[in-house]
C-alpha cells in the first residue's frame, strides 16, 4: 500500500478501553454530536471481544485519533441488540447462522486522511480477527446518503452484497446528523453482507 507522509505516522491498533473518551470526541465530530455516548461506546467495545481477540480498531497519529473500524464479533451482539435495531436486519437472507456473523458497526475516517485506504486497512484487519474468531459472515449498514455514495461503493469493492434498504434507519437515535440536523436523521441504510471463506 503506498502511504503520503501523513499515513506514515499513523499507529493501527486493537481498540483499548482508555481510548473510548477520545473516540467519543472523535464519533461527535464525525458522525454527529451525542451519536454515541460513551456508555454506549463501552457497550460496542465489549461486544467487539471475544477472548483476547478485539475486533475493533483505531488509527492514531500523533496520539489523536484519525480512523476507527468499531465491529461486533459474532454471537456477542444479535440477541442484545435493541428492537429498533432489530427491524434494520433480515436474517433469512444471510444464509449464516445469527451467531456466526460479526457487524461492522462504524468506520470513520478524519478528512485529511480520507482516499489513501486508511479505512480498508482498519476493515481488512477487522476482518482476519472475526475469521479467527469463527465469523462466516459480516453485515453492515451503508449510509445511502454518504457522499457520491462512497459508503456503499466502498462496501461493494471489498466484496459485500446489498441485501436491502431500509429507509429512516437512524431515526429514532437522538443526535444531530451532519446531513439532517438539526432535524431527526431520515438517511437510508443499505443492509450489505460479506461471506467469509
Amino acid at each position: 500500500m503506498n502511504l503520503n507522509k501523513k499515513e506514515e505516522e499513523v499507529v493501527i491498533r486493537p481498540l483499548e478501553e482508555s481510548d473510548l473518551k477520545n473516540v467519543q470526541l472523535f464519533t461527535d465530530r464525525w458522525i454527529g454530536q451525542d451519536y454515541y455516548s460513551y456508555s454506549e461506546l463501552y457497550d460496542v467495545f465489549k461486544k467487539g471481544n471475544q477472548g483476547s481477540l478485539n475486533a475493533s480498531f483505531v488509527a492514531l497519529s500523533g496520539g489523536d485519533v484519525v480512523g476507527i473500524r468499531l465491529t461486533y464479533a459474532p454471537g456477542t451482539w444479535i440477541e442484545s441488540s435493541t428492537e429498533v435495531f432489530k427491524k434494520g436486519l433480515s436474517t433469512k437472507e444471510w444464509k449464516v447462522p445469527p451467531l456466526k456473523m460479526g457487524y461492522f458497526k462504524s468506520l470513520f475516517i478524519h478528512e485529511d486522511f480520507q482516499g489513501n485506504g486508511l479505512g480498508k486497512v482498519l476493515s481488512n484487519k477487522a476482518l482476519s480477527i472475526l475469521k479467527d474468531m469463527g465469523a462466516e459472515a459480516v453485515l453492515c449498514h451503508s449510509w445511502m446518503e454518504s457522499p457520491e455514495n462512497s459508503s456503499q461503493r466502498y462496501l461493494l469493492k471489498m466484496g459485500f452484497q446489498k441485501i436491502k434498504e431500509h429507509p429512516k434507519f437512524w431515526y429514532e437515535i437522538d443526535y444531530f446528523c451532519t446531513r439532517c440536523g438539526p432535524s431527526r436523521c431520515v438517511c437510508t441504510a443499505g443492509e450489505m453482507i460479506k461471506l467469509l471463506d
